[in-house]
């Protein structure tokens, strides 16, 4: 019984409520409750599938996500298997540092760095604002990409140095290097597909986080194009309440994909 008290719980509180919710977001997206139902259909789906915008949203956030955990990952590997030694030592509290920084604090510090009239633009002398590089804001949103590695990178270089302590890598990199392996040949033979593996469900996790962001694209972004979570907030806060039905529907969308993810991942496992 006290095994099946824990799972009750986590029922109760986690999944009822979610399962709720995303039945009530449903139901308002085929028109069957909500300040706007009038019956059963399917035009606010069609309307959201239809929109290109909406696609390029999409889009935009799923590629944001892969490039920032592909980079905050390699990033990552190097410094935990570089500084390795340090980062386990007395300068250890130093890689829990970035972790105290909320997303939107660090929006707010990306902005006050790269802005026109920002911190670097002065340090490096331009007279007018404008003569700097577009760098917030702009429509390759190099700003929200740079503050979002900023707070990934922190988080999986202790995801790494965890790993590796719990997977003994130091023991088999020495091995395989007393096998006849370079120092090359066991960081990117042993050391790398290792870590990968064993944080492949942490990195997938994580990458729906991305998916998701919020604060940081909000401030740092534009309105053209807008990333995921962003639209969703808008088409909810606007007075239209036509734009409800089609807010749920993206909600539900990204909950589908969030579930498939999810259980294309422990497939894949099993």
């Amino acid at each position: 019984m006290r095994f099946k008290i824990p799972v009750v719980v986590f029922i109760v509180l986690a999944v009822v409520p979610l399962g709720a919710g995303l039945g009530y977001a449903f139901l308002y997206s085929v028109g069957l409750a909500g300040a706007v139902s009038k019956g059963f259909t399917g035009r606010h789906w069609q309307a959201v599938l239809m929109d290109p915008n909406i696609w390029g949203a999409m889009a935009l956030s799923m590629g944001m996500a892969v490039v920032v955990l592909g980079l905050s990952a390699v990033l990552a590997l190097c410094t935990a298997l570089v500084l390795r030694k340090p980062l386990e030592g007395r300068w250890a509290f130093l890689g829990y540092l970035p972790l105290t920084m909320p997303p939107l604090v660090a929006a707010f510090w990306v902005f006050q760095l790269l802005s026109r009239g920002g911190w670097l633009s002065r340090l490096m002398g331009f007279e007018r604002p404008e003569d700097f590089p577009e760098l917030v804001n702009d429509a390759a949103h190099v700003g929200v990409l740079l503050a979002l590695v900023m707070l990934t990178f922190p988080f999986l270089t202790l995801l790494f140095l965890a790993q590796a302590r719990a997977g003994g890598l130091p023991s088999l990199m020495q091995a395989a290097q007393t096998l006849g392996a370079s120092s090359w040949q066991a960081v990117w033979r042993v050391a790398v597909p290792v870590l990968m593996f064993r944080t492949r469900p942490a990195l997938l996790l994580y990458g729906l986080f991305l998916v998701g962001a919020y604060e940081v694209p909000l401030l740092l972004g534009r309105q053209s194009p807008r990333m995921l979570s962003v639209l969703i907030a808008q088409k909810f806060r606007r007075f239209d309440l036509l734009e409800l039905p089609q807010a749920y529907v993206l909600t539900c969308l990204y909950a589908a994909f969030v579930v498939l993810v999810v259980l294309f991942n422990k497939s894949r496992k099993n």
